[in-house]
């Protein structure tokens, strides 16, 4: 299988579901700016080269708002990752795991640039969405809590603000796998916990969930944003997705951490 039909099948394998759940954005001074009930319905025909999305929104003014997309894998399916139907600019990375990616390729003057970053354990998705604005000033902070098994979800609170810190104390270490922008993935190696990164600035979520990331980003400079999920008190997940100085996309990188 070549790499390209490995990553549509990890995409297929892993997300084809109805995912329930909670949808908040934040701005950068920590402010939840909305917050609304979401189901994102993924369905495919049976050889499963054909992908049929629709997303709902339900705002607690009532108002409702649906949105379908359509890929295939003759199309959509891209040596550099997924081609995003709404997207032209993004690509979608995919581990076989369920853990994943939709990415900006390259960052670029007065356009808009942002990253999804997605969690997975059984019938549990979050993402996180990290989004600058046109002068590459971080604009908000999205993150989604889902679940597979229905709504109300039996593990995600209704929590909405954010906390004021997180302890991230305790001899973190796991591997770690990464993908480049070839869909290569490497063979796992060892690694450790990291959250200092300079010139970041840290966001804890509500649930476990924590992002870091850069208030400015520019070309010229490389940059990483992460984020992390405590699954368990014992178990954490992190995504890292880093950008070189030319402001492309070179690396997605998964953490699976234990203490």
């Amino acid at each position: 299988m070549d790499l390209k039909e490995q990553n549509w099948k990890n995409f297929t394998t892993n997300h084809l579901r109805d995912w329930h759940g909670i949808w908040t954005r934040y701005s950068p001074e920590r402010e939840v700016t909305e917050s609304f009930q979401s189901l994102r319905s993924f369905r495919s025909n049976p050889e499963k080269t054909e992908i049929y999305q629709t997303n709902y929104s339900l705002y607690n003014d009532g108002r409702k708002l649906e949105q379908s997309w359509e890929s295939n894998q003759l199309s959509n399916s891209l040596s550099d990752g997924v081609f995003h139907p709404q997207t032209e600019s993004m690509r979608g990375l995919f581990f076989e795991s369920g853990h994943a990616a939709w990415v900006s390729k390259n960052l670029k003057t007065d356009s808009y640039f942002g990253v999804e970053l997605f969690f997975k354990s059984e019938e549990l998705r979050h993402s996180v969405g990290i989004v600058y604005d046109k002068s590459g000033s971080l604009l908000r902070i999205a993150n989604i809590r889902e679940d597979a098994t229905g709504f109300p979800s039996q593990y995600w609170s209704n929590e909405l603000n954010q906390l004021s810190k997180r302890d991230f104390s305790g001899h973190w270490q796991g591997t770690a796998v990464t993908i480049t922008p070839d869909l290569k993935i490497s063979a796992p190696v060892a690694t450790h916990f990291n959250w200092h990164w300079e010139g970041h600035e840290a966001y804890f979520l509500p649930d476990g969930v924590s992002v870091s990331c850069p208030k400015k980003i520019n070309i010229g400079t490389s940059f990483t944003m992460a984020a992390n999920w405590f699954v368990k008190t014992s178990e954490m997940q992190q995504l890292l997705v880093k950008y070189d100085e030319s402001g492309n996309f070179s690396a997605l990188t998964l953490e699976l951490l234990y203490i």
